[in-house]
This record gives C-alpha cells, sequence and structure tokens, in this order.
C-alpha cells in the first residue's frame, strides 16, 4: 500500500492512494474515493444464483428407468414362463391322449382277439350239431362240412352260414344262428328261414335211398 500513489485531479500533485486531501492545494479527496469505491462496486460482477447440480434428478431418473426395464424384464419372463408352462401341459396332454387312445386300441384288439377265439370254436363244434341235425331229425344223407360265422347278435348269439354236401358231389349252404349255451357249456344251432326246403330238395333221405338200392 505504501508504494501505491494518485494524482490531485486539482493540481496534479502526486500522493499516497490513501490520502484524503491534497498536501498542496488542500483538495479533499473523500468524494473521490467513495466514489471510486461506489464505482468499484458497481463494476463487481453481481453474484450469480447458485446452479443445481442435478445429481437428484439424475439418481431419481435412473431409478426410474432401472425399475422400467425391471418391470419389463419381469413381465418377458412371466410370458415365456407362461408359454413354456403352457407348452408342457399340451404336450402332457397330448401324450395322455395318445396313451389313451393307445390303451383303448389294445383292449380293443385283445377283444376282437377273444371274440374271434370263442366264434372260431363256436363254428368247430356247430359243424357236428349241424351234421346231427341234418342227418337225424330229417333223416338227410348229408353232412356239414364247415360253419363260418359272419356276425354277432348280442346275447351270446351269431349269424353266419353252414357248407352242407353229400357223397354224390351236391352242395348247399344255409343260414345259421349259432347260440353260446355258457351255463350247459354247450352250442345250439338253429338252421334260418327256408333253410330246410333247401335241404330238403339238394338231398336225399336214407329212405330214397333204400328205395334205389331196392330197384
Amino acid at each position: 500500500m505504501e508504494n501505491e500513489s494518485k494524482f490531485c485531479p486539482k493540481c496534479g500533485t502526486k500522493v499516497k492512494a490513501d490520502a484524503k486531501f491534497c498536501p498542496k492545494c488542500g483538495n479533499k479527496f473523500i468524494d473521490m474515493v467513495a466514489g471510486n469505491s461506489e464505482s468499484e462496486e458497481s463494476e463487481r460482477p453481481a453474484p450469480q444464483p447458485l446452479r443445481s447440480t442435478g445429481k437428484k434428478s439424475f439418481r431419481h431418473r435412473n431409478w426410474l428407468i432401472a425399475g422400467i426395464i425391471t418391470a419389463v424384464l419381469l413381465v418377458v419372463t412371466i410370458t415365456i414362463a407362461g408359454s413354456i408352462i403352457t407348452k408342457q401341459q399340451t404336450q402332457a396332454k397330448k401324450a395322455a391322449m395318445i396313451q389313451s387312445s393307445q390303451l383303448k386300441e389294445s383292449i380293443k384288439k385283445k377283444k376282437q382277439a377273444k371274440e374271434n377265439h370263442i366264434e372260431k370254436q363256436l363254428a368247430h363244434e356247430s359243424v357236428d350239431v349241424v351234421t346231427d341235425m341234418i342227418q337225424n331229425d330229417w333223416d338227410l344223407d348229408a353232412e356239414c362240412d364247415d360253419v363260418t360265422i359272419t356276425s354277432s347278435y348280442g346275447d351270446n348269439q351269431y349269424g353266419g352260414y353252414a357248407s352242407v354236401s353229400d357223397d354224390d358231389g351236391d352242395q348247399t349252404t344255409v343260414d345259421v344262428t349259432v347260440t353260446n349255451v355258457k351255463y350247459d357249456h354247450n352250442v345250439s344251432v338253429e338252421i334260418d328261414g327256408d333253410g330246410h326246403d333247401t335241404l330238403d330238395n339238394t338231398f336225399n333221405t336214407y329212405d330214397d335211398e333204400d328205395d334205389v338200392d331196392d330197384y
């Protein structure tokens, strides 16, 4: 401060910077100092308002973005999981249906095989029954060669036909109804419709043959 100086605006004398009067002309420097002070004050930049750093807002925004991403990932995860579960359930249901269908088919085949076995056994046993009926009940010189069962009527009854022939080469077929008499372990056979007439017109009776032999 001791080396600083100023000049008197009135006489130009060099004086100390903090002098209040000019030692030569007596000019008062008070107003000038006050003016300079006011000038300096006016030249000082006005204080700027403190700017917000925005860290709080930035953190809030980050949390918001993280929440949205988490929600999206959660929805995607639930959707994918639901799709996988639905697919697994569909596959399990399909497998169960296939298994059920295969089981039904297996049961059906076993039942059909059993039915075929029964029909074959009944057809075999019916041959002797038809032959006995033709020869002993109707006195015809013929015999049953085979019985074929073609359908089931229910209640242990079956429909089919019997092939009948004689030693002369005559042959015919007649419709029959075969009944599986389970309680008696036996087979009952009925010749349907005009089967009796067909057999009478096709084959000779034993009495006819005896008459032929007499001649």
